[in-house]
Order: structure tokens, then C-alpha cells, then sequence
């Protein structure tokens, strides 16, 4: 049994975003019927003469909607008018209009060209403002189509000043008024309904984005963590390393989506290099962070070496963790790295062990700041880091606390508690390295 190809579906009727003439009506339809653009435009002049084409224009103008984009490829692959042609065949259109009118009215006096020139120039004008794509929050779009209001509302005055139906005019706009006066109050309710039925609609979508979106992050991230600590259940390291790091990236998606989505902040650099180390190195670090800055080359300078200090530890301490806690002060940002674990004699180093001595204290060195390390055999080190804040940016910085999550500060009150349950001094000076 053989099968055959259906035919290619038919365009559907919609005007091009490219390749107009006028609005792309022409171009639509030929789309549409699978003709010759060309063809479809010299049919559509023709019938301007008699009358017909122009209101038929004028119709489809209004009621064909734009091409979505790539539903538009046969025919922006033809020929594209210039913005030029585009008017001048509105303004040949426009003459055939003006010349119709004067027929079907006897309007034959020259006084009535100007008011329809305008009338239609700025009925053109807000047709094509509205039929693109440039939003009206831009003010520039916001100027264009009140100038066309304005055109059209001058043109439409001075029609009825020329014509004598300026009085008549007046008495059919109060009559015209009290009788829309009266509809709006009687369809008030049915209005309202709309609204509200539009409302809730939109606020229903909203949610099930909404919904949708925090379903994608539970399955990208909780769910897959999950899977993986059924796996590892009989390693509680393991299990801890993976469950701290899921409440770190859901506290910050939760409570920091901008943070997120932007980065830039030391607080979200040091996050970032603390879920490193710990997937890298399967090392559990315990971070505290107080006050915010934005980060220049002297803080990631800083962050390199942070960074170095807890891969030496997650290396050599021999503990399976480490608290970092780091504060930022107008005058200083400060870095505390500590282990239980080994430690070291500091007098021991050979020289070819340049990790501190070039990773750490190099990198602080040269941008103005300090680097101090002490460490006893079996109780563990403690790296401090210290760059002043006028290497940062050359300039001090507001302190920006963070509202909640594994990296935060609580403020002033209660730096000394974070330093305490981190382990950072108090008041002691660690031994600078060599």
C-alpha cells in the first residue's frame, strides 16, 4: 500500500511583516492564493479607481492580522519596497481616495482637499504606528501617534468648518454623546464582568506558569539530589555534603532570584565557590557571610585565593570540613578559613611549597592586602585574608545585607556570634606566612 504526500497547505491570510507597499495587504492575499505579488497590487489599484479597492483595502488593512514570525518566508523572499515607494504609493492612493470623495459628496470645491489630505495622512499614521512592532511604552511611539490623533482631529475639523456642518456637527455630538452615556451605564455590569473574567484568567495563567516553572526547578535540582542520597545512604558525609548544598542553591533561588539570574555580588561569588570546592573535592564547607559588595578584578582576586585556601584544606587538613566566614566592612573586606584538622609547623614548609606563599598571600600582596596564616600539629590551621576596601573599586561601599539563606548576615548585632560559630579570632593576630 502506498501512501502520497498531501499538497503543501495554503499560507494562511495574514499581511507580512516585510515586503509592503502600503500595510501589505497586496502581499498577504498573494501569499495566500499562491499568486504573483505583482499582479494582486495592479488588481488592487484598478479597483481603487472605481471606489471599491479602497474600502476593500481599508477592510482587510483592518481585519487581516500580522504574520507571525517565519510564517512569512514566501514573500519576503520577493521584492522589498523602500521606505520612499511605501509613500509615495500612499500618497497615489490617497489622491485616488480624495478624488473619489469629491464624486460621491459633490465636494468640489479645492478647500476640501487639505482637511482629507490630513485626514488620511493621520489615519495612516496610526494605522502603521499600531501595525508594527515597537511598543508604545517607547516615547518616541508615544509622539507619532498622538501627532497622527492630532492630524486627523485637525483634519476632521477644518472638513466640517469647509463643508458648512460644523453646527451640525455640534448637535449630533451631544446627541451622539448622551446615547453612548446611557449604553456605557447600561452595560456597565456586563463591562465589569469582562474585566474581571479577564483578570482572573490572567492571574490563573499566572499561577500555572508559576507552577510550572518551580515544578521544573524541583525536578532539575530536589528531585535529582534526592535520587542521589538514596544512592549514597550509607555515607553520611556524603549525604550531608549533598543535602547542604541543595538548601544552598534552594534558600538563594528562593529568597535571591536576581542574584541568581545576575550574579556580580561577593556573597553570590562566594556561594558559587563554595558549592564548587564541596562537589569538587566531595568537602563540606560551612559558610557565613556579613555585609555585600559588587565584585571588581581586586574582590576576585580575593575569591581566587579564598578559593585556594579551602582546596589546601580540603586537601591536607585530613577533616572532611571547614568554616569560612567572611564580613564586609566600609573599611575592609575579611576572609577566615578554618580546619580541625592536622594543621602544620609553619617553620617545616619546605620552600618548594608555594601554595599560601604565591596562591594567597602573592595574590593579596600586590593589590594591598594581607594574608596570615596559623596552624598548630593536631588542631587544625586558620588562613586570614584581608584586602582594604580601597582597592576594591577605589571607593567604599554601602553594605548590603542579605535577607536569609545559608550565606548571610544578620547585621551589626550579631557579627560577633557568626564569628564565634565559625571560629574566626577574636582579637589575636595569625602568623603572616614567609
Amino acid at each position: 500500500m502506498t501512501t502520497t504526500s498531501g499538497a503543501t497547505p495554503r499560507p494562511p491570510l495574514a499581511r507580512p511583516r516585510e515586503g509592503r507597499v502600503i500595510a501589505g495587504v497586496a502581499a498577504g492575499t498573494a501569499a495566500h492564493l499562491r499568486q504573483d505579488p505583482l499582479v494582486v497590487r495592479v488588481a488592487v489599484v484598478l479597483l481603487a479607481t472605481t471606489g471599491l479597492g479602497i474600502i476593500a483595502y481599508a477592510l482587510l488593512w483592518m481585519t487581516m492580522p500580522v504574520a507571525a514570525p517565519g510564517e512569512e518566508a514566501p514573500v519576503s523572499r520577493g521584492w522589498r519596497p523602500t521606505g520612499a515607494v511605501q509613500w509615495i504609493a500612499l500618497v497615489v492612493l490617497g489622491g485616488i481616495a480624495v478624488s473619489l470623495i469629491g464624486q460621491l459628496t459633490q465636494w468640489t470645491s479645492s478647500d476640501v482637499v487639505l482637511p482629507l489630505v490630513l485626514l488620511a495622512g493621520g489615519l495612516t499614521v496610526i494605522w502603521r504606528q499600531l501595525d508594527t512592532d515597537r511598543t508604545l511604552a517607547v516615547p518616541a511611539a508615544r509622539w507619532v501617534l498622538a501627532g497622527g490623533v492630532l492630524v486627523v482631529g485637525a483634519g476632521l475639523f477644518l472638513l466640517l468648518a469647509t463643508t458648512g456642518q460644523l453646527a451640525n456637527a455640534r448637535n449630533g455630538f451631544a446627541a451622539t454623546l448622551l446615547i453612548l452615556t446611557g449604553v456605557v451605564l447600561a452595560t456597565a455590569p456586563l463591562w465589569r464582568r469582562l474585566l474581571d473574567s479577564r483578570a482572573e484568567e490572567r492571574a490563573a495563567r499566572i499561577r500555572s506558569e508559576e507552577r510550572a516553572a518551580v515544578a521544573a526547578h524541583l525536578h532539575d535540582s530536589v528531585l535529582q539530589t534526592l535520587a542521589l542520597i538514596q544512592r549514597n545512604a550509607d555515607e553520611p558525609q556524603a549525604v550531608s555534603r549533598l543535602a547542604r548544598g541543595q538548601e544552598r542553591e534552594l534558600r538563594a533561588w528562593l529568597y535571591d532570584p536576581v542574584a541568581v539570574r545576575e550574579g556580580g555580588t561577593w556573597a553570590g561569588l562566594v556561594a558559587g565557590m563554595v558549592a564548587e570546592v564541596e562537589a569538587d573535592h566531595a568537602f563540606t564547607v560551612d559558610p557565613v557571610v556579613v555585609g555585600d559588595a559588587p565584585v571588581d578584578d581586586a574582590l576576585a582576586a580575593l575569591g581566587a585565593a579564598t578559593r585556594e585556601a579551602l582546596v589546601n584544606a580540603a586537601k591536607h587538613s585530613g577533616v572532611g570540613s571547614a568554616d569560612l566566614y567572611t564580613e564586609v566592612t566600609p573599611e575592609q573586606v575579611s576572609v577566615f578559613v578554618r580546619d580541625r584538622g592536622n594543621g602544620f609547623d609553619l617553620d617545616a614548609v619546605p620552600d618548594d611549597r608555594r601554595g599560601l606563599r604565591d596562591s594567597v598571600r602573592g595574590r593579596l600582596v600586590r593589590l594591598g592586602g594581607t594574608a596570615g596564616v596559623r596552624s598548630t600539629p593536631g588542631e587544625g590551621t586558620e588562613v586570614e585574608l584581608c584586602l582594604p576596601m580601597k582597592a576594591v573599586g577605589g571607593q567604599r561601599r554601602e553594605r548590603v545585607s542579605d535577607a536569609g539563606g545559608a550565606v548571610s548576615g544578620q547585621g551589626r548585632e550579631h557579627r560577633s556570634e557568626e564569628r564565634a560559630r565559625s571560629g574566626a579570632p577574636r582579637g589575636s593576630e595569625p602568623r603572616s606566612t614567609a
